[in-house]
């Protein structure tokens, strides 16, 4: 990555592995004509950060952190997900080089328009061809939104392996009031009601959404959209970026690019 596209200084992401982090850089891009701002609270900047991690003999890769680099002759495992990949949206191979864990909400525009304008080519040409795999976390900065039926119902179309089916549906209607949400949602072909109301009803709904949430403190990220990629290269150093706020179709396949050509 040459020194003309990124402009290296000093940082430390939080929620990355305690302990584990030895040289830290944050990229900041050459500004977009076409990039917009973020739903990100105000006065925040957007980053793209990347980690390299200091390889060590006897080291494996556990949930987010990497202790070292595997010993010779070793068979490479591919990175592991800062989160957990129970009962979430997963696009891509498991054997993926890169996975992105994308940190969105129902309520936030960006995170549509990123659905709408950029995913489908980044699913054409990284995540269906195994380059990529692509994890979604939904939730928010807002605590209380987790008790907004939005989520709920994204959750209950997951279970019913419709979530992709849904998303965009998902998004349209995620400011109409909670009343009229089921109804919507319902009347989809997508979806089936009997299996929709007992899943409304079920207990361990509320909390897979709580620990959405959790996972989204726990992460620290400032806003939404917000995007976690992350790489292991085979002599086992690990690098991660972090894409927060809106960007161009161009930028994401820049950053994936540059990290696909990484050693």
């Amino acid at each position: 990555m040459s020194s003309s596209a990124w402009d290296a200084v000093a940082f430390k992401p939080a929620g990355w592995g305690p302990g584990s982090h030895r040289r830290i850089s944050e990229l900041r891009p050459l500004p977009s004509r076409s990039a917009t701002a973020p739903c990100l609270r105000p006065g925040l900047l957007l980053l793209l950060g990347v980690v390299a991690l200091l390889a060590g003999p006897a080291a494996r890769l556990v949930a987010a952190d990497l202790a070292g680099a595997p010993p010779p002759g070793a068979n490479v495992e591919p990175p592991r997900s800062p989160i957990e990949l129970r009962d979430r949206p997963v696009l891509g191979s498991a054997t993926a080089g890169i996975v992105v864990v994308e940190v969105s909400s129902f309520k936030c525009t960006h995170c549509r328009a990123f659905h709408e304008k950029i995913l489908p080519t980044l699913r054409e040409h990284y995540i269906n061809p195994g380059k990529v795999q692509w994890v979604v976390l939904n939730a928010s900065d807002d605590s209380a939104d987790q008790f907004s039926k939005i989520f709920a119902l994204a959750r209950c179309a997951f279970r019913q392996g419709k979530y992709w089916e849904m998303l965009d549906s998902l998004f349209a209607v995620a400011h109409r009031a909670p009343s009229f949400l089921e109804d919507l949602i319902a009347r989809s072909s997508h979806i089936d009601r009997n299996e929709l109301d007992i899943c409304l009803r079920d207990r361990t709904l509320r909390n897979a959404i709580a620990g959405d949430f959790a996972d989204y403190a726990r992460l620290k990220v400032r806003g939404t959209p917000t995007f976690l990629i992350r790489k292991l290269s085979r002599n086992g150093q690990q690098t991660e970026t972090t894409i927060a706020g809106a960007q161009t179709l161009e930028y994401f396949q820049r950053v994936l690019d540059e990290m696909l050509k990484a050693p």
